[in-house]
């Protein structure tokens, strides 16, 4: 056998290994949110058969002689820049105008700081709706992860003129009833309040009532008891397991995620800063949502909807996880990737700054000492990597998904060029062929 059979041998199997990627481009040239690939070509192993010298006082210096072997798989990468718009009509499909993915996964994923990061699926695929437990989900069943809408645990519907300045200089917002929690969690629809009545808290003895019936109850902001940073935990009201035998809130169940009751201990209403005592959701119904209607996602990346008495609910806000190399991202199947080695640091952020100088779980940016801003007691700052970024650059346009980014045009040019290469390499098995069959009937 001579040198130029395994060098055509090997530039068989290179350019077959190229129509493999040309091929898989094609077929997914109407895929939405694949992203295409391209291999790359390298030269393979050299022998040397005389090397070279620099040359001495009297003779001169000469090159190297080498024979090469042919060619290998230089690379395979992932074309990583965002595809055209594709409009579908649907109004919580969605595609990322800009670099990052959504993260998608597991109902039960806790994403305590950065170390949580690579949990998540990373996808540039949008194709979300409401599943029958209120989760926004994938076609997939994966959840949509980010930012929601819960009741603020500072919250004081009495609040003063003074009480107001204070909370401004202490860095607290008192004045809002809802907030944006800066927990990644799944996004869920909230709970439908039920019919006002006496049992329940929501009818005064005026008659008038605390809440409407279907009005929207979200979650609440509870204190862990793990977190040495300050972080909380976000906690459903509409839970059972806080509730009684009778439907009624127990404050001893309460107790156990840190919450407190007010003095009287009926068990109908909850002390600030947990939630307001107006808003009791219906005891039982964690898998009741709401109604909602016309379900969209905005360019901020919030998820809105109309409910049944006409309020505009904001469910929250998706999350934006963008890679240190976007290229370096694993593919792991469908319109999945995972951040594993190559792809360097994870970061989240928010669209449109929503969450800007925010850290992940509410964590407080200490000054450095002890009993620092916020009543902190621990001096070590939040890690910079826990920050969520603004997510510059970047919008949510609804109503449509990522186009792929093959292109039948290039991946056709490519496909002839690698089926001539090809043509050329079984030319040297053949002409190597013919030789080698001139060297064994010399003897006849």
């Amino acid at each position: 056998m001579t040198g130029a059979m395994y060098a055509a041998i090997g530039g068989l199997k290179t350019h077959m290994a190229n129509l493999n990627v040309i091929g898989n481009n094609i077929a997914n040239v109407n895929t939405n949110a694949y992203k295409a690939q391209r291999m790359t070509f390298q030269e393979s192993l050299y022998t040397t058969s005389r090397s070279g010298s620099d040359g001495g006082v009297s003779a001169g210096g000469n090159n190297p002689s080498q024979v090469g072997y042919g060619s290998s798989i230089g690379s395979i990468d992932l074309n990583m820049a965002a595809g055209t718009y594709s409009p579908t009509g649907f109004g919580l499909d969605c595609m990322i105008d800009g670099e990052g993915f959504f993260m998608v996964g597991d109902k039960d994923m806790v994403i305590n700081g950065a170390e949580d990061f690579t949990k998540p699926k990373l996808s540039r695929m949008g194709d979300f709706w409401k599943d029958p437990e209120g989760y926004i989900c994938d076609r997939r069943g994966n959840v949509l992860y980010g930012f929601a809408t819960v009741y603020n645990p500072d919250y004081n519907a009495n609040a003063t003129e003074a009480d107001i300045a204070a909370a401004v200089a202490a860095g607290k917002n008192i004045t809002d009833k809802l907030i944006v929690s800066t927990q990644l969690v799944p996004l869920r629809l909230p709970v439908a309040a039920d019919v006002p009545t006496k049992e329940n808290g929501g009818l005064k003895d005026d008659g008038s009532t605390n809440w409407q019936t279907g009005d929207p109850v979200y979650q609440m902001l509870g204190t862990p008891t793990k977190d040495a940073n300050g972080s909380r935990l976000n906690v459903s009201l509409a839970d059972p397991k806080y509730y009684d035998e009778k439907g009624k809130l127990d404050p001893s169940k309460l107790d156990q995620v840190g919450g407190t009751v007010n003095a009287d201990g009926s068990g109908n209403k909850i002390a600030e800063p947990y939630l307001n005592s107006l808003e009791v959701p219906k005891p039982n119904m964690r898998d009741e949502v709401i109604g909602i209607k016309n379900l969209q996602v905005s360019e901020q990346g919030a998820v809105i909807g109309t409910c049944e008495n006409g309020q505009t609910v904001v469910i929250g806000y998706a999350a934006i996880a963008s890679v240190d190399s976007p290229d370096g991202v694993t593919h792991i199947g469908g319109p999945y990737y995972q951040a594993m080695e190559g792809s360097g640091d994870v970061h989240i952020s928010g669209v449109g700054g929503v969450l800007t100088g925010k850290f992940l779980n509410n964590k407080i940016t200490l000054t450095g000492a002890a009993g620092g801003a916020g009543g902190a007691t621990n001096s070590t700052p939040p890690p910079i990597e826990e920050s969520i970024g603004q997510g510059k650059g970047i919008k949510i346009r609804n109503a449509g998904l990522e186009a792929s980014t093959a292109d039948v045009a290039t991946e056709f040019s490519n496909m002839i060029l690698t089926q001539r290469g090809y043509q050329a390499n079984t030319r040297i098995v053949t002409v190597t062929d013919s030789m080698l069959e001139e060297l064994v009937n010399m003897k006849r």
